[in-house]
């Protein structure tokens, strides 16, 4: 095992962000994936937005460097695969750097948090 991360976002959080901090942090696949949910009640969008923020947390907490240059939230992907798991996939020079390491990761929602553990061997 190379290293384990968790964090956890507050959900209500995510109702103050702006779209240049979404354009900002999350990838470009990330966003597709979050208006696609432009009908979806508010709570949703947010629990979808602060997920993926507590992965990009937690996986820079597993590098063990947290975010530079070599980590960069917006190449920190997360989607689910065709059974709806969460699969992160890495871009740019954080997968240049980081790419030989397998990832593995949870999500959970409780109340008003968004919790992710990854596990990078």
């Amino acid at each position: 095992m190379y290293g384990i991360g968790v964090d956890a976002v507050q959900i209500s959080r995510m109702k103050k962000i702006s779209e240049s901090f979404i354009k900002k942090y999350y990838h470009s696949s990330e966003i597709s994936e979050y208006l696609k949910l432009s009908n979806a009640h508010e709570d949703i969008r947010c629990r979808f937005l602060a997920s993926r923020f507590a992965v990009k947390e937690a996986y820079a907490k597993a590098i063990g460097n947290g975010f530079s240059e070599n980590v960069k939230p917006c190449e920190i992907c997360t989607l689910n695969n065709e059974y709806g798991a969460p699969v992160i996939s890495l871009y740019g020079s954080t997968l240049k750097t980081n790419g030989t390491l397998k990832c593995h990761v949870s999500i959970t929602h409780e109340a008003d948090l968004a919790i992710a553990f990854v596990v990078l061997e």
